[in-house]
């Protein structure tokens, strides 16, 4: 059966047609479970100039927190930054009335830092990427 429209495998996509994809999904999503709407956060730490040194972001939606990216600067890294952005959003998201924090993240990140932080593994991909695991997290606030 022939698609009604052309597919095309774009290489590049356009930022903002990514963000319409992600946006959709949320609606539906959204519209789905009728909690209301999604609320998006990030957490930054700057340095002297206004530059983002280290950060994290997340949604909060029906009672739930999901990060979505975390990242500190090489040369900041092993100072307890990611620790301190962690609690940070764990306070946020409690905040805004959430009960659990859940993500995504790979074992070859920071291998260890969420277990110590209270986070439980509840799900495992083994071999992605090739090598290494995706892990899926949670933690009751």
């Amino acid at each position: 059966m022939d698609a009604p429209y052309p597919l095309v495998v774009e290489d590049s996509p356009d930022p903002a047609d990514l963000a319409l994809l992600e946006d959709r999904v949320a609606a539906a999503a959204i519209a789905a479970a009728g909690l209301g709407d999604d609320e998006e956060f990030a957490i930054f730490a700057r340095d002297d100039d206004g530059r983002v040194v280290a950060g994290i972001s997340g949604i909060v939606w029906g009672g739930c927190c999901e990060l979505q990216a975390m990242w500190v600067d090489e040369p900041r890294r092993g100072r307890g930054l990611a620790r301190d952005l962690m609690a940070a959003a764990e306070v946020e998201a409690a905040r805004r009335g959430c009960a659990l924090v859940q993500f995504r993240a790979y074992d070859l990140l920071a291998p260890g830092l969420y277990e110590r932080l209270g986070y439980e593994t509840v799900g495992v991909l083994e071999g992605c990427p090739v090598g290494s695991s995706a892990r899926w997290f949670r933690k009751d606030l």
